[in-house]
């Protein structure tokens, strides 16, 4: 069974969903035994995640980065990691499609994997 890993990446501000996410977190790390890491993250740290991650996901995958459109912040994000290595992040948008970070850590605490391209694999006896 694959290692996962949560990482939360939280951008300097005011983010209403942010208490919302973390208490999904918290059940999915009682529930599933997937651990998390929370980040608040400034911009020069942003840069560094969309240069050094973000571009190779999102183009390999074809998923968006969704970022504000003005300044290209990023919004809230979680990378999930299988076996030390980044096979995706949420939130995850292609065409009309979008998976929020909620509507993924919901789909796991049902025994569903939410994703834009296929990651099954990597959650083999995750709901055993």
């Amino acid at each position: 069974m694959n290692k996962l890993k949560l990482e939360f990446y939280l951008p300097q501000g005011n983010w209403p969903e942010a208490a919302e996410i973390e208490v999904l977190l918290e059940q999915v790390k009682n529930t599933l035994h997937i651990d998390y890491e929370k980040s608040i993250i400034d911009e020069k740290k942003e840069q560094d995640l969309k240069r050094d991650l973000l571009w190779s996901l999102s183009v390999f995958n074809r998923i968006k980065i969704k970022q504000s459109r003005k300044g290209k912040s990023l919004y809230p994000l979680l990378l999930v990691s299988s076996d030390s290595k980044e096979i995706t992040f949420y939130p995850q948008e292609r065409v009309k499609e979008e998976i929020t970070i909620q509507d993924f850590l919901r789909g796991l605490l049902n025994g569903e994997v939410k994703c834009l391209h296929d990651i099954s694999k990597e959650f083999v006896g995750i709901f055993d």
